[in-house]
């Protein structure tokens, strides 16, 4: 892809798609309309190969259903619960402290006790207390409490020792998981995308997709595309806040997901919605990311993912808001303890970079201050920020209790499992993990993992360069309403999927405004604003403009507001405002002709 210099705001170079790179698709109808020739060339940039495969990109009903039951072990996980429904057994479903865990807990609990099993009990563990993934002492718990049948939820893939300890106490179980096993699988019934065969239609779904699928199962659906969307609002929060790819299945369930959000009828949800000023607005992609799974998982970081789950199977309205008050609460609470631990972490990486001059492989920070429920957050940001697999970790008692953040072509997941004889425990994704080790062994274990990261990555030309990538150079005056009409058909947007980035030259603004609470970090784009407040009334964080037709905004970009004029080169993707219309988001700008190759 041809360089295209460096932005005044990021300081990345702009790297604009080659033609050949991003070659049109001949041929292509949808609704009996040709689309634009940008259309099929922003498809081919998104890894689309092939007319069928564009057709149904477009047409997401137009693709084949794909069927659960292919999933190993996913039909005998059905049975084994139907069977324990109908003799009465007791079940408990064990679910996590996330977003996912929290949703696909919810998912699960309705469907059994839909099914028949009123009196279903559920568990989530606390972060501070049992820790990630399934607790022997939990497990004992719920055996007391007369469970026989367990139903993990977003875990239990590692939990082979708890499980076997649990079926010691007369206990079977079920495991829907979507992690990477580490081991042998636990002795019980094991379903999950991660044991299918690469390519599965489902390989990526989240543990809410999961969930939902499985739902559908228990209460008798067939093969067919949603025949209610009772949980279609749930799997879509769980597919966005776990970051898992939005292809094929998974673009489906938020496609549909979010118009379930829209006419929600989950009292905790509503409240959630109001809260965060969305209820009147367009519901996106972004309104979960931003709004809604930061909530959710408030409670898991802060306190008891309980809540959370409280939150969502509550019926009664009062109540319900009640609860989605207490979230609303943990979550500006949160925002506050992360901006002070991030402020800590990056005070961190810089003393490390002057020390050794230059930032390296793997970059990490944490200290006994910073509460392990935020940890996940400042890996996040370190990981944007450094373009470096992070590492940030919470100390307490000789232990320090992490999460990791990844770069594409790092499995971290497959890292730490060639750390493990450092390593107390760990799981996760090839992008994103968590993980527990003796404080004494940290400095080794990210040395390890430093010397994995440079032969993954940093060996390769060009690696760990800050890059924004472009889709297309077009000039303004040539973007109208259809051509966003026509992008709205390659929506949801999200991991896997990104929205389409553009670059315009020689753009001349009409109008220049700054607006809005100022933000811990001007150049994390990892936290948007909450609210955007009216002009006159704020400190002018972030820039507002009009650029030729089109209302423009760059969050965190209020600074350079006074940059923003005469002839200047900008990159920019569609949004939606909070009136539900469109406008461009900034993502760089420079002086025309300054950023050009």
């Amino acid at each position: 892809m041809p360089r295209a210099g460096f932005g005044l705001v990021s300081g990345m170079a702009w790297e604009v798609a080659a033609p050949d790179e991003a070659a049109p698709i001949e041929g292509l109808e949808v609704g009996g309309r040709e689309p634009p020739k940008f259309v099929g060339r922003l498809l081919t940039l998104r890894g689309v190969r092939g007319l069928e495969e564009a057709r149904e990109f477009l047409d997401p009903d137009a693709a084949p259903v794909p069927d659960p039951r292919t999933l190993p072990g996913f039909e005998q996980a059905v049975a084994r619960a139907s069977e324990a429904v109908a003799a009465g057994e007791q079940i408990a479903v064990y679910g996590d402290y996330d977003a996912d865990g929290v949703t696909s807990t919810v998912i699960l609990v309705e469907a059994l006790r839909e099914a028949g099993a009123e009196d279903c009990l559920w568990f989530v563990p606390r972060r501070e207390h049992e820790g990630y993934g399934v607790h022997a002492g939990a497990l004992a718990r719920l055996a007391d409490e007369g469970a026989r049948l367990l139903v993990t939820a977003d875990c239990g893939i590692t939990a082979a020792a708890e499980i076997a300890e649990a079926r010691g106490r007369g206990m079977d179980a079920v495991v829907l998981d979507h992690h990477q096993p580490n081991g042998p699988l636990p002795d019980a019934i094991v379903t999950g995308p991660t044991l299918a065969e690469p390519g599965h239609p489902l390989a990526e779904i989240s543990a809410g997709g999961l969930a939902l699928h499985f739902a559908q199962a228990l209460l008798g659906g067939g093969n067919e595309r949603w025949p209610d969307s009772r949980w279609l609002d749930l799997a879509a929060i769980s597919t966005i806040g776990d970051v898992v790819p939005l292809r094929g299945e998974n673009r489906r369930i938020v496609r549909d997901g979010l118009r379930a959000l829209a006419r929600t009828e989950r009292p905790g949800l509503r409240a959630m919605l109001d809260m965060a000023g969305a209820r009147n607005g367009a519901i996106d992609a972004e309104t979960i990311g931003f709004q809604i799974a930061p909530r959710i998982n408030s409670a898991g970081r802060l306190g008891d993912a309980a809540l959370a789950v409280e939150t969502l199977l509550e019926a009664d309205p009062e109540r319900a808001r009640e609860l989605a008050d207490d979230l609303d609460k943990l979550n500006s609470k949160r925002r506050r303890i992360s901006d002070e631990a991030w402020k800590r972490a990056q005070e961190q990486i810089e003393q490390k970079r002057m020390e050794h001059g230059d930032v390296p492989p793997v970059v990490s920070a944490g200290d006994a201050e910073t509460p392990a429920g935020v940890v996940g957050i400042i890996a996040g940001r370190l990981a944007d920020r450094y373009r470096r697999p992070a590492f940030a970790y919470s100390i307490s008692e000789g232990r320090a209790v992490g999460s990791a953040r990844s770069q594409p072509g790092f499995d971290i997941a497959a890292a730490l499992e060639r750390c493990s004889d450092l390593l107390v425990r760990h799981g996760g994704h090839a992008m994103a993990a968590g993980f527990t080790v003796e404080t004494r062994r940290l400095e080794e274990l990210v040395e390890r993992l430093a010397g994995l990261a440079e032969t993954a990555i940093f060996d390769k030309p060009g690696a760990g360069e800050a890059v924004l990538k472009i889709d297309a150079q077009v000039p303004l005056e040539r973007v109208t309403e259809r051509t966003a009409e026509w992008i709205d058909r390659l929506e949801p947007f999200g991991a896997g999927n990104p929205a389409p980035v553009f670059l315009s030259r020689g753009v001349q603004p009409r109008s220049v405004r700054r607006f809005g609470k100022p933000a811990a970090d001007p150049l994390s784009r990892g936290v948007r604003p909450q609210r955007v407040r009216q002009p006159g009334k704020e400190d002018g964080a972030h820039l507002g403009a009009r650029i030729g037709e089109w209302e423009a905004v760059g969050w965190r970009m209020g600074e350079r507001a006074a940059e923003f004029t005469g002839e200047i080169d900008v990159v920019w993707s569609f949004r939606r405002s909070r009136r539900g219309g469109r406008e461009l988001e900034i993502r760089d700008f420079a002086p025309a002709g300054a950023a050009s190759a």
